[in-house]
């Protein structure tokens, strides 16, 4: 079950980079500053943990094909790794050796991922499009959130240097997403793409 859902990541990764909620919401009335989660928040609503075992049924075959191949890939590149990384600590190294060996396995790690991506692409897609049904719904659901919990400016976590567990909203937006976003589906429609819904404003 944790490499179906390592690979299932990854290809979101592929095939559709985070659909970034705002970075700030305001609420007039409120008071105070929190941290929200916004791929946590939308990881943990029931809609796409519900849609994400449905990919990993439905597409078992396909996860499994993914991450052998993936591993397959990581131990072929492994060597490469270690020799190049062997030729930069060696002061004696020339530096056309060096560079060549670098080209070399940055043109491999390219083709590879290129394949994953290919490989990625019958459960990354409809894993991107149950996530977009959801993220769309993220920005309403924060504001409803921070109103609740009175607070007028939301964080990335990667921003904070010090927060105690109340000043993480990131559950207070799940709830919010739980009983707005009920289902989602995780067949895109024949000509969808990654951000597709939220460029024509969710209609």
């Amino acid at each position: 079950m944790k490499t179906m859902l390592k690979a299932l990541a990854s290809a979101a990764l592929v095939a559709s980079p985070f659909l970034a909620a705002p970075a700030m919401a305001q609420v007039a009335a409120g008071q105070g500053v929190a941290v929200v989660d916004f791929e946590k928040a939308i990881n943990d609503t029931a809609a796409f943990k519900a849609a994400t075992t449905q990919v990993q049924t439905q597409y078992k075959a396909q996860i499994d094909a993914f991450n052998a191949r993936s591993q397959a890939i990581n131990t072929e590149l492994a060597p490469a790794q270690t020799e190049i990384q062997t030729l930069q600590q060696n002061p004696a190294t020339a530096k056309a050796t060096l560079d060549a060996k670098v080209n070399a396995y940055r043109t491999r790690a390219q083709a590879a991922q290129a394949e994953l991506a290919r490989l990625a692409q019958p459960f990354g897609r409809p894993t991107a499009y149950a996530r977009e049904q959801v993220a769309e719904k993220v920005e309403a659901a924060l504001r409803a959130a921070m109103a609740a919990k009175r607070v007028n400016l939301v964080i990335n976590p990667e921003a904070v240097i010090l927060a105690t567990p109340g000043g993480d909203i990131t559950p207070d937006l799940t709830a919010q997403l739980n009983t707005t976003v009920k289902t989602v589906s995780i067949t895109p429609p024949a000509n969808w793409q990654p951000g597709q819904r939220q460029a024509a404003g969710g209609r």
